[in-house]
């Protein structure tokens, strides 16, 4: 069975395995997020505060945004203005799906490459983090990472769920 030019089953594959990996990636920065507050509360309980748990909870945080911007883009689940778009004439709704896929692939596009950019000089200055010591690109790359992953995002909605675009 063929869809739109590609086999239905193997890019429902390819979806399904690139979704489990970001998924569980938002899932262990979440859980992350919950381990370092729980050491940082009882660190200051005790009188004993941990320096670097701030910082942790940042870059961890950063991570878990950037991969939620991304993944709500999958299933067309992104903010819209859809009551503007029921509002609009025939013509503009018919115009709003291409003009929704063009301005968020440019988004990401222009994330992209400005991510690139971004990990790029934090890799040549050899930036680290004042309290964790580790290298920044480690948190800068989240920026492409989301953003090639939001451009698959609009890709497997626009393949798999056609009719939520308009």
């Amino acid at each position: 069975m063929q869809k739109s030019g590609f086999t239905t089953k193997g890019v429902e594959k390819f979806f399904r395995v690139v979704n489990t990996v970001f998924d569980a990636l938002a899932s262990l920065s979440t859980a992350l997020i919950f381990v370092i507050v729980i050491i940082q509360v009882l660190g200051r309980v005790l009188g004993h505060p941990a320096p670097w748990t701030e910082e942790g909870t940042r870059f961890v945080f950063i991570w878990m945004i950037f991969l939620g911007l991304a993944i709500g883009f999958r299933k067309g689940e992104s903010a819209r203005v859809t009551q503007f778009i029921r509002w609009a004439p025939q013509a503009m709704r018919r115009m709003s799906k291409w003009i929704y896929l063009a301005t968020s692939a440019g988004f990401f596009l222009f994330m992209f490459i400005t991510g690139i950019q971004l990990t790029g000089q934090q890799i040549a200055l050899n930036e680290l983090g004042s309290a964790l010591m580790i290298p920044m690109w480690i948190v800068g790359i989240c920026v492409p990472v989301s953003a090639a992953l939001g451009i698959l995002g609009l890709a497997e909605n626009f393949i798999s769920y056609p009719d939520r675009l308009e």
